[in-house]
């Protein structure tokens, strides 16, 4: 039987037979219950947790298992129908993350219409004033106010201004991971993926609230500070971060 026509348990089992590992040893590898690894080579993925789970679960099997990560997944979507997802959409599915109310827009010809009157407004009142002639003299008199000279003592010291707002890079170490980040009013900012050797950067004002799929594959650095990775392999993270705390909030 061809690698096309094995069901993606299937597959996985024979790879793993291969290796020589039972399942208890994959599970010893990855940290995923036997029970839950049983059920994957079944071609049952109800024990995982959801599709987002059952993702990082198969990519972790993969790699000790050696088979190609991508291809696996690309044989669960086909399974379960999730083809090309966010990744915030998936987690709000499982019940990982909720979905924030939107935002009531502003609109920008109601806007435009106000500005046009405080515009009108600003020319009119100088010439209605200008119509009212006044007999006083203004005279400028002369500063009596003395600049003192700035004075520094030997313990004095210059204190750099600090940067506001928070800042976060992230970076692919292994695999794919799966990134979902939002600012401090729940607008998303960024969903998708990133891969091996792959960097991306992200700012907000106040805060930044991240969700990470596959917490291994990633490194954090955090208003300049590498805190590493945030967790393990298949694990999924919520992270919050502010311009005064690199640490998860």
């Amino acid at each position: 039987m061809s690698l096309e026509n094995l069901t993606l348990g299937t597959e996985i089992r024979g790879a793993r037979e291969r290796t020589g590992y039972t399942i208890a040893k994959v599970a010893e590898i990855t940290r995923i219950r036997e029970t839950v690894i049983n059920d994957i080579e079944s071609d049952s993925f109800s024990s995982c947790g959801g599709n987002a789970y059952a993702r990082g679960h198969i990519r972790s099997i993969a790699k000790v298992i050696k088979l190609n990560g991508d291809d696996l997944i690309e044989k669960f979507a086909q399974v379960t129908g999730d083809f090309d997802r966010p990744m915030i959409d998936l987690l709000v599915e499982n019940s990982v993350v909720k979905v924030r109310t939107a935002r009531p827009q502003i609109s920008y010809k109601a806007l435009a219409s106000v500005a046009a009157s405080v515009v009108a407004l600003l020319i009119a009142v100088p010439a209605v004033i200008s119509l009212f002639p006044t007999n006083k003299t203004s005279t400028v008199a002369p500063s009596s106010q003395v600049v003192a000279p700035s004075t520094t003592d030997e313990n004095s010291q210059v204190v750099a201004t600090k940067t506001t707002g928070v800042s976060l890079v992230v970076t692919g170490i292994s695999g794919k991971s799966w990134v979902g980040i939002q600012d401090e009013s729940g607008v998303q900012i960024f969903s998708g993926s990133i891969k091996n050797g792959e960097a991306k950067s992200f700012g907000a004002d106040q805060l930044l609230q991240v969700t990470i799929g596959n917490a291994a594959a990633v490194s954090l650095n955090v208003n300049g500070e590498d805190i590493g990775t945030p967790g393990g392999t298949g694990e999924v993270v919520h992270l919050s971060f502010s311009p005064a705390n690199s640490n998860n909030g």
